[in-house]
């Protein structure tokens, strides 16, 4: 639900906005439809509980996460950090994005630097907020360069919840002959310990996944990147995440 009306919130704000000379692209009443879905979707994601009716006697809800974890993925370069500064700001109303937020999702020149370094969590909406909420919370993740099986690997660590939040990975690319950033140290050490969580459960794993791709390129995604993400879906799905 929160990716679905995140994305259409920025989707409708962007449409709604004037041109350089202050007109608005859209007619009057095209803007009054655009606003009053903006506010819908806005009120349900801020009202949002995960699980709304907690009266099962049979069930423990004490195990239940206090917040919904969206797992932001694709390419490097994609922007996956920029979806996630407008998820904030159409969400918020807001141009402004706080320092806390700011210094986690960093948009970077991908020409000068690959992208985000860590894996990195997001508080997109505190919980309570709009009531009582589930926070969302929002994890920017390293880009695919390579998409090979190393790269696979990581997304399964990922998806099993495994890796732990905000931790920087290393790797040496040498086409380029300088450090970048990756989670494993080798081939055989695919993650360091200090980067693994101890035991994996429904708190540290993503309950969602988006997927993000550059929109300008010939092709979205192109042959390697269709081979690739064809393979992460299947595993997104055996692992119970669905469509």
């Amino acid at each position: 639900l929160f990716a679905r009306a995140a994305a259409s919130l920025a989707s409708c704000v962007m449409a709604s906005r004037s041109d350089a000379g202050g007109r608005s692209r859209l007619s009057p009443s095209m803007v009054a439809i655009i606003e009053k879905q903006v506010a819908d979707l806005r009120h349900r994601v801020l009202t949002f509980q995960a699980v709304p009716n907690r009266s099962n006697p049979g069930l423990d809800y004490s195990e239940l996460p206090d917040h919904v974890d969206v797992l932001v993925f694709g390419p490097s370069g994609s922007g996956k950090s920029s979806l996630i500064r407008t998820f904030y700001r159409a969400l918020h109303r807001t141009q402004t994005i706080p320092r806390e937020l700011a210094e986690k999702i960093i948009v970077r020149d991908t020409n000068l630097n690959e992208g985000t370094l860590r894996y990195v969590s997001a508080v997109i909406k505190p919980t309570g907020m709009g009531g009582n909420s589930t926070a969302i919370v929002c994890h920017d993740t390293r880009g695919q360069i390579w998409m090979d099986s190393k790269e696979m690997a990581q997304v399964g660590v990922i998806l099993d919840g495994q890796a732990r939040d905000d931790v920087i990975v290393e790797q040496r690319d040498y086409r380029y002959a300088r450090l970048l950033w990756e989670f494993w140290k080798s081939d055989t050490d695919l993650f360091p310990q200090e980067a693994l969580r101890g035991q994996a459960n429904l708190q540290t794993k993503p309950h969602a996944i988006v997927f993000v791709f550059d929109g300008s390129m010939e092709e979205v995604p192109n042959d390697d990147e269709t081979l690739f993400y064809r393979d992460i879906l299947q595993i997104a799905r055996e692992k119970g995440y669905h469509y």
